[in-house]
C-alpha cells in the first residue's frame, strides 16, 4: 500500500510575548490555509490584549521564513483580518520576514494594507527596525 498523498496545507506556529519590549513575535512555517490564518490571528489578538495598557503601543513581528508559499486564499484572509482589527490595538510597527521572493511579494501586499508595516529579508534587520526608538 502506498503512502497517502500529503495534505495541501500544513502549518507550524509559535507565539512569544515579550512584555518588557512590548513585542509580539509570531513564527510561522509550512503552507498556511485560510483557516490557519484565522486561528493564528485570534492567537495574536489575545497576545496583544495580554499586554494590557501597552496594547496598541506594541510591535509585532511575523517571522514567515519557514512559509514555503502563502496561498492566495490565505493572503486574502490575512488582509481581511488585518483590516478588521480594531485600530486601537494596531501595532506601532508591524514587520514581516520572508525567505522566498514569492512569499515576500505576498507579504508586501498584506503590509501595504497597514500603516507602519514593512517586509524584510532577514530577522536581525526586522528586529532592529521594530525595536528602534522614534527619532
Amino acid at each position: 500500500m502506498s503512502d497517502p498523498a500529503p495534505a495541501p496545507y500544513g502549518v507550524t506556529f509559535d507565539l512569544r510575548v515579550d512584555p518588557a519590549r512590548r513585542l509580539i513575535h509570531a513564527t510561522l512555517g509550512g503552507v498556511p490555509s485560510p483557516e490557519d490564518i484565522g486561528w493564528i490571528a485570534e492567537e495574536v489578538r489575545a497576545a496583544i490584549l495580554s499586554l494590557g495598557a501597552d496594547a496598541g503601543r506594541h510591535r509585532t513581528l511575523y517571522d514567515a521564513r519557514g512559509v514555503t508559499v502563502l496561498p492566495q486564499a490565505a493572503t486574502d484572509m490575512a488582509l481581511r483580518n488585518l483590516r478588521g482589527d480594531a485600530p486601537q490595538i494596531w501595532a506601532d510597527r508591524l514587520a514581516f520576514v520572508a525567505a522566498t521572493v514569492l512569499t515576500r511579494r505576498q507579504l508586501r501586499r498584506i503590509a501595504e494594507a497597514r500603516p507602519g508595516a514593512a517586509v524584510f529579508d532577514d530577522l536581525d534587520t526586522a528586529l532592529a527596525w521594530l525595536l528602534r526608538e522614534e527619532d
